[in-house]
């Protein structure tokens, strides 16, 4: 499916070449962008319709996903994890390295359903932040087109960008990261139960403290 990066490129793009062109118009009546301005509205127009039909593509992409993440194994191998054997948790609650089902209490896989269930919001929350930053690349594209047309400068299209985000995603992130210590516990406390999920539990503290901590949301 597209990525997230593929479907902001061409938003970004626009973006960068209006704010490139924008500078204070000493006559705001006099809107008609010729020469270097005139070019980058006409790149920004274009961006902004890649970045539509991309978002559209991305949009069916992540129903997909979403639908594989919910009825579908997940994979444990990944960042750290890479060189461990392949584990995965199924839906029905097993843990299995190379293929092979770990024997476990019905309270343990109670256990493993509940860190499945617990990773599953989290990577939820996380598509939605990444579909939500695309729709944001576009809508502040158009945005800075207007208020290019408008007269507007660079630092107010950039004020207007930064207060989008915080509006939009910056409530989506603060979700995303209230969930952490539901997830963190989670997995301590199925890598106490269980020993062979032990090498996985890669996730710490230092995660759940610093997530949203280096996000900034000025722009």
């Amino acid at each position: 499916m597209p990525s997230t990066v593929s479907v902001l490129r061409p938003a970004c793009l626009a973006a960068a070449l209006l704010l490139a062109a924008c500078k204070p118009a000493p006559d705001k009546q006099d809107t008609a962008p010729t020469g270097i301005a005139g070019k980058a509205m006409e790149e920004a127009r274009k961006g902004l319709g890649e970045a539509s039909q991309e978002l559209q593509k991305a949009n069916r992409g992540i129903e997909e996903a979403r639908r594989k993440l919910a009825t579908e194994n997940i994979s444990l191998n990944r960042n750290k994890n890479e060189r461990l054997p392949k584990a995965e948790i199924t839906p029905a609650g097993d843990l299995l390295i190379e293929g092979k089902a770990v024997a476990t209490t019905a309270a343990q896989k109670a256990q493993v359903l509940a860190y499945r269930g617990a990773l599953l919001e989290v990577i939820g929350d996380g598509m939605a932040i990444g579909m939500e930053g695309a729709r944001l690349g576009i809508d502040a594209a158009a945005d800075a087109l207007k208020g290019v047309l408008a007269g507007q400068s660079g630092d107010e299209i950039g004020k207007q960008v930064g207060a989008q985000a915080r509006d939009r995603i910056k409530p989506m992130v603060d979700q995303l990261c209230g969930r952490m210590p539901a997830l963190y516990s989670a997995q301590q406390a199925l890598a106490a139960s269980v020993p062979e999920f032990g090498p996985y539990a890669t996730m710490d503290q230092g995660d759940v403290d610093d997530c949203d901590k280096h996000t900034d949301w000025d722009f």
